[in-house]
């Protein structure tokens, strides 16, 4: 990988959270990462459970509690 042209590390934190967004509105996932029609189906019914309010959502410190409660 390149070395980027700019200096991380002087920017602001503004600077570098808009510099994240724009490297991620960047990658078009539809196009970047083979999906099978299966997963297609199961994004797409999970993307209208969200907007019916039908989608059960987890906090994600209780995931993480949930998972580190597992490890041995």
């Amino acid at each position: 990988m390149a070395k980027p042209a700019v200096d991380i590390n002087a920017l602001s934190k503004s600077e570098r959270l808009g510099l994240i967004e724009e490297l991620w509105e960047s990658l078009d996932a539809e196009h970047d990462v083979p999906i099978s029609s299966a997963q297609r189906d199961e994004l797409k019914a999970r993307a209208e459970a969200l907007k019916a309010g039908t989608l059960e959502m987890l906090d994600l410190g209780d995931v993480l509690d949930a998972i580190r409660s597992r490890r041995v």
